[in-house]
């Protein structure tokens, strides 16, 4: 078993479950840690964390972060993430909607553009989570 820890700037969203193996979002895409799994520290990007707990998979919507990987126990530090059961589906397609009409209206500078992809990520990844 693997020991998760999930933790953002602001709070805890999981401490000390345990699963039988964990999927994360790393930047250069998608890995499964398993029991035994040698040392890693990997940076994170958006998209879904997920791990089976309790008879349940537990989805995450993530933005960027760290993971550390090291005596069967994973830490996850992100700049945000929210656990499916937390997203509210309306906003998350409004805040898609919001960031897709700026992002087209192409006004933008270079930092605002990026932070509005980034924005989309998330809106999308949070819906994504619902979905499956």
């Amino acid at each position: 078993m693997i020991q998760v820890d999930i933790v953002t700037p602001v709070k805890k969203l999981v401490e000390g479950a345990k699963a039988d193996w964990v999927k994360i979002p790393g930047i250069r895409g998608e890995l499964e840690i398993l029991p035994g799994h040698r040392e890693l520290l990997t940076l994170l990007t958006t998209g879904v964390l997920s791990f089976p707990h309790q008879g349940k998979e537990r989805k995450f919507a993530i933005s960027h972060g760290f993971a550390e990987v090291r005596n069967n126990r994973i830490l996850v530090l992100a700049e945000t993430a929210e656990e499916s059961t937390g997203v509210d589906k309306a906003r998350a397609a409004l805040a898609q909607k919001r960031a897709e009409e700026k992002l087209v209206q192409g006004v933008l500078d270079e930092h605002d553009f990026r932070k509005q992809q980034l924005k989309l990520q998330r809106a999308v990844t949070r819906q994504t989570i619902l979905q499956s």
